[in-house]
């Protein structure tokens, strides 16, 4: 193979794969020194390896000791609290069996695209865990066939999953709002892309379904980015109309501003103004905020639980599917 000029900073493992003729995971094998790599191939791929100038980066280097202790967990994004107690619990179990984790948030095409085109972090690591993103429609093809893998609130017929039943929850809330004389508004946020999570559009749906089934419906749905300012402005729409009101939001987040305007409107919210949030955010908790509560920390720590036994060839083979159940906890608004 005759010697071509790159810079090695920008080769990746793909590059070798394509000049070897060999896939991406045959080239993880010989990094791994995997005993079930032909020989002659063995040589087709170091050779290319040094004809473009590869070099291995740090986490990669690591895969020569045959495991790395690294898990890596891939999100959407990391706002609010959630993200914080999710990963807190994932870490609690991973450190307890001596593994460590590796953060990468997708919160961009951008970074959804330098993950596609360097899969060196997904080989560095011994393990993936991935929130709220679907494995089997964006990932599938970089991630390694044997690479033990959990998925957390996204369905996958290819891994574990574990999920909360978010169709549930809207249910129970929808339950409960059935039961109040008062015009129904629902402050939400719509799917924009692929990299965001389906939750938000699973637990307006159940609202909704359980409203019909008792005669009442949502009067508006309101739909927002996932940030205060815009909710802010919403709320002053909606007040500024309606002194009586009750109003769903699918995370707590958006819960807080709504709240935090009425007040400053002088309603009385718990009776003027209901509001009723979901995850059950340690901001619900502080302010008194009606909600459902989903069980973010069990969700973390079976997530990381199965996947330690997948790491260690524990599991079974069957892909399984665990569904937790929120419920509704009743406090002040």
């Amino acid at each position: 193979m005759a010697r071509i000029a790159r810079n090695f900073q920008k080769v990746t493992i793909k590059d070798v794969a394509k000049y070897a003729d060999v896939g991406v995971g045959t080239v993880s094998r010989v990094l791994n020194n995997n005993s079930h790599v032909d020989p002659s191939t063995r040589q087709r791929v170091l050779s290319a390896m040094k004809e473009l100038g590869y070099v291995p980066n740090p986490h990669a280097r690591r895969l020569s000791t045959g495991t790395s202790d690294l898990v890596t967990v891939i999100t959407p994004e990391m706002k609010g609290d959630f993200y914080q107690t999710l990963i807190a619990s994932i870490d609690e179990v991973l450190i307890k069996n001596g593994y460590s984790s590796l953060l990468y948030p997708l919160y961009n095409e951008r970074k959804y695209e330098a993950l596609r085109k360097s899969s060196e972090i997904l080989l560095s690591t011994d393990g993936l865990i991935v929130d709220g993103v679907s494995v089997d429609k964006l990932l599938g093809d970089i991630v390694e066939p044997n690479m033990p893998v959990v998925c957390l609130e996204q369905e996958s017929e290819r891994y574990d999953s574990i999920m909360v039943d978010n169709y549930y929850g809207g249910i129970i809330a929808g339950d409960y709002f059935a039961d109040l004389d008062m015009e129904i508004f629902v402050v939400t946020h719509r799917k924009a892309h692929e990299l965001e999570s389906t939750v938000f559009d699973e637990r307006l749906e159940g609202f909704q379904e359980s409203l019909e089934r008792k005669g009442r419906s949502i009067d508006k749905i309101y739909y927002v980015p996932l940030d205060w300012e815009s909710t802010f402005e919403v709320a002053r729409r909606i007040f500024s109309r309606y002194k009586r009101c009750a109003i769903f939001t699918t995370t707590d987040y958006l819960a807080v501003p709504i709240i935090e305007v009425a007040r400053t409107m002088e309603l009385k919210v718990g009776k003027d103004v209901r509001v009723c949030g979901f995850d059950d955010l340690p901001i619900a908790q502080i302010l008194e905020i009606t909600t459902i509560r989903q069980p973010i920390s069990d969700m973390g720590k079976v997530a990381a639980e199965i996947l330690i036994k997948k790491i260690r060839g524990k599991a079974r083979d069957k892909v399984r599917k665990v569904i937790l159940k929120p419920e509704l906890v009743i406090r002040e608004t």
